[in-house]
């Protein structure tokens, strides 16, 4: 830990000092002139995964810093980069965001939010419209499916049923998604949304994946509806973009972490939905 934290400190010319740790990240404290911030850096700077091949966190970091600057441009609630740095070790540091923890998410001011998240459309370096969304997004379920048939029971002709479904999607593949809205990346104080954190899933593409996601979170309620607009909810569509999740998460319950529950739960929805799909 020692280590970590000295190699840290040195290229970032200030201390740190421990806080929390996440999956991929290290979540640490800097003393700044302004009080305390955040510094996040990755556990390891390049990892090859079952479910999305080769990850470079540097190149992750320098991609939450441009949506970061998008999502604060559009006057959407985010920590301010202070510093980054891409290299070994990579780190970008962020405004400390003063919040309740535990505090319920106020779930209509959650989908405003969304929605103006997805009324950003980018293309800049790291975040740009994919060629094709359905090439993508089928060698990205094909990759999430062959490391899930591991642990649960999926139909292996599911790729080739999804191509013509998701070719209905292309032209609305340009919004700006978070991709992990979830109650530990919603700061919330005094009731109301503080700030939008950990942007490092984020990408750019179908704004029904990202409302997908939040349907596995168990957030798509009645309430988040009525803040984020009356969107056309394709049931299979929803369904095809919770897989994606359902699928990750059953992966990484057991390879990155050993959480057995959350692991049957998912590799129970994933073969749901996997079921489900036409």
């Amino acid at each position: 830990m020692g280590d970590r934290l000295d190699q840290l400190a040195r290229s970032m010319g200030r201390p740190v000092r421990p806080w929390r740790a996440g999956t991929d990240f290290w979540a640490d404290l800097v003393e700044t002139g302004d009080g305390p911030a955040v510094v996040r850096s990755p556990r390891i700077e390049r990892v090859e995964t079952s479910y999305d091949g080769v990850v470079d966190f540097g190149e992750v970091i320098e991609k939450e810093v441009a949506a970061l600057g998008l999502m604060a441009a559009a006057g959407i609630p985010v920590p301010r980069v202070l510093g980054w740095r891409r290299g070994d070790p990579s780190w970008v540091l962020l405004s400390y965001i003063e919040h309740d923890e535990g505090a319920a998410v106020p779930l209509r001011r959650l989908g405003e939010l969304t929605r103006e998240v997805h009324g950003i459309r980018p293309s800049v370096p790291g975040l740009r419209p994919f060629e094709s969304w359905t090439g993508f997004i089928r060698d990205r379920l094909g990759q999430r499916l062959a490391a899930a048939r591991r642990y649960c029971d999926l139909p292996a002709s599911l790729e080739r049923r999804v191509t013509a479904r998701l070719a209905t999607r292309e032209e609305h593949a340009t919004s700006l998604l978070h991709m992990d809205l979830r109650p530990a990346n919603i700061c919330v104080a005094d009731g109301r949304v503080a700030a939008l954190i950990d942007v490092a899933n984020c990408i750019v593409g179908d704004p029904l994946m990202e409302l997908g996601r939040i349907r596995g979170y168990g957030l798509l309620t009645g309430e988040f509806l009525a803040g984020y607009g009356d969107p056309e909810l394709d049931p299979a569509l929803l369904d095809l973009y919770e897989l994606d999740t359902a699928l990750l998460l059953t992966v990484v319950s057991v390879e990155e972490f050993d959480d057995p529950g959350l692991h049957r739960e998912q590799a129970a929805r994933a073969t749901e939905l996997a079921a489900r799909l036409p």
